[in-house]
């Protein structure tokens, strides 16, 4: 039975807890569609990894900021990685999931248009995107944590 769940797609990786694994403490779930046409389901939500630099964008004043994807994001690509790298130390089943969701593989970091249209063109990322802003540290010690408690 596997404890995580993870799909990374070019600079992005998606990591959940399953429901039924030794972190199902974790899991967390909201009820979404992912196209007009389908019913809605309950899915698993995730932490969002990626690279993306920050400061792309610069106010009327000349002031550099960053772009609306960051405020979903928990953390680099590296850092996911090294996430996955401590759970599976922890002895949890990380499982490749193909299926699973991975957005943002072409945002314009550059556009403050794009930045501000996120929320209309990528409003499931929005759903999905665990935000905790929580270093990963912090989430294996919840993790060892709920495992001595559970």
């Amino acid at each position: 039975m596997s404890d995580v769940y993870t799909n990374t797609m070019g600079h992005v990786m998606v990591v959940a807890p399953t429901p039924n694994g030794q972190l199902k403490a974790l899991a967390d779930s909201k009820s979404i569609a992912f196209a007009d046409d389908l019913d809605v389901k309950s899915v698993l939500t995730r932490w969002v990894f990626a690279d993306f630099p920050m400061g792309t964008l610069t106010d009327e004043w000349g002031n550099r900021y960053d772009h609306q994807v960051h405020s979903l994001l928990s953390g680099t690509l590296a850092e996911g990685r090294e996430f996955l790298e401590m759970l599976s130390e922890l002895g949890c089943v990380v499982e490749e999931a193909s299926e699973f969701f991975v957005p943002f593989q072409k945002l314009d970091l550059a556009s403050a248009q794009s930045s501000d249209a996120i929320r209309t063109e990528h409003p499931r990322a929005f759903t999905l995107a665990r935000r905790a802003r929580k270093s990963i540290s912090a989430i294996v010690t919840d993790i060892r944590d709920s495992s001595v408690i559970n």
